[in-house]
C-alpha cells in the first residue's frame, strides 16, 4: 500500500471513530456545528437544564399564512424588535386536563385549537389527557410525565378559589414561556398554559350564544399562548374584555399570521 493510500485509510478510520465517539457522547450534529460554543441552559426550579435540541426538520410543517387584514394587535414578548414565536418547523404538542370540565362542552377545545392553527400556520398535536394541574408555576421540563424535551402546552380548568387570578369577570388565562434556543440568543415560546374558569364557562354555555362565546374565550387564551397580547380595541377579540365577539378581528388575524411566520431553530 502506498503512503498516500495508507494516510487516507488511517484518516477515514479516525473520522469514523470520531463520529462514533461523538454519537456515544450524546451530542448531535447540531452540537458539531456549534463546536466550541456551550449549549444554552435554563433554570427550571432549582435545576439547571440544557436547552433541548430541535428535532431534524425539512422546513415548515404547514404553509405560512399570508397577512390579508390590518388592525390592532400586540405581542406578549418581543426581542430585538421581533415577536417571540413558536418554531413553525416543530409541532406544538398539547395535553388536556378534563377535571372540572363543564357539561356540554363537546369538542370546543379541539375546535379552538384548530382555529388558532389555521390562523397561524402552526401545527398542533394532541398528546391526550394529563393529570397535571394547569398552573403558571409549572415546570418547563417534566421527563417523568412527558419524556424528554419541553413540557407540552397544557389546557385545564380551575375556579377563583383555586386560582385567584380568575376572580371577578376573568374567564380564562393563557400564556407561554419565552426561552432561548439551544444555541445563540434567538428566543422561542415553549410550555404554554391555558386555565379556564369552570363556573364562568358553565354560565356561558347556558346562554343562547353560549357555545360561540365560550369558544371565543378559549381561542382568546390560546391566542395568548402563541404570543398575542391584549389590545385596547373592542373590535378585536384580543381586547381584554369581550362580551359579544365570537371570532377573530382583523388585527387578531394579522398578528396571528405574523406569529406563525417565525424562524425555524437550526435553519
Amino acid at each position: 500500500m502506498s503512503s498516500r493510500a495508507s494516510f487516507w485509510a488511517t484518516f477515514s478510520t479516525f473520522v469514523v471513530a470520531a463520529i462514533v465517539a461523538f454519537v456515544i457522547s450524546g451530542l448531535s450534529f447540531m452540537d458539531l456545528r456549534h463546536l466550541g460554543t456551550p449549549r444554552n441552559a435554563l433554570l427550571d426550579g432549582s435545576s439547571e437544564v440544557r436547552v433541548p435540541l430541535p428535532p431534524a426538520s425539512d422546513g415548515r410543517l404547514l404553509p405560512e399564512v399570508p397577512v390579508t387584514t390590518t388592525g390592532n394587535f400586540a405581542f406578549m414578548f418581543e426581542d430585538k424588535g421581533e415577536p417571540v414565536r413558536f418554531d413553525p418547523c416543530r409541532a406544538i404538542h398539547y395535553v388536556y386536563n378534563a377535571s372540572g370540565q363543564p357539561a356540554g362542552l363537546g369538542n370546543l377545545i379541539q375546535d379552538s385549537v384548530a382555529s388558532v392553527s389555521a390562523a397561524t400556520g402552526l401545527e398542533f398535536v394532541y398528546d391526550g389527557e394529563t393529570d397535571e394541574v394547569a398552573t403558571f408555576g409549572r415546570r418547563l421540563f417534566q421527563p417523568d410525565r412527558y419524556g424528554e424535551g419541553f413540557a407540552p402546552v397544557i389546557i385545564g380548568w380551575s375556579n377563583e378559589a383555586a386560582t385567584p387570578e380568575l376572580a371577578g369577570s376573568i374567564t380564562g388565562l393563557g400564556g407561554s414561556n419565552s426561552v432561548t434556543g439551544a444555541y445563540g440568543d434567538q428566543r422561542f415560546l415553549e410550555a404554554g398554559t391555558v386555565v379556564l374558569d369552570t363556573t364562568d364557562i358553565t354560565g356561558l354555555l347556558a346562554t343562547t350564544q353560549g357555545r360561540a362565546l365560550a369558544r371565543a374565550v378559549i381561542i382568546h387564551e390560546i391566542g395568548h399562548v402563541v404570543g398575542l397580547a391584549h389590545v385596547d380595541d373592542p373590535t378585536e377579540l384580543m381586547n381584554a374584555s369581550n362580551t359579544s365577539l365570537t371570532g377573530w378581528g382583523p388585527g387578531d388575524l394579522q398578528g396571528l399570521a405574523i406569529l406563525g411566520a417565525g424562524p425555524c431553530e437550526g435553519h
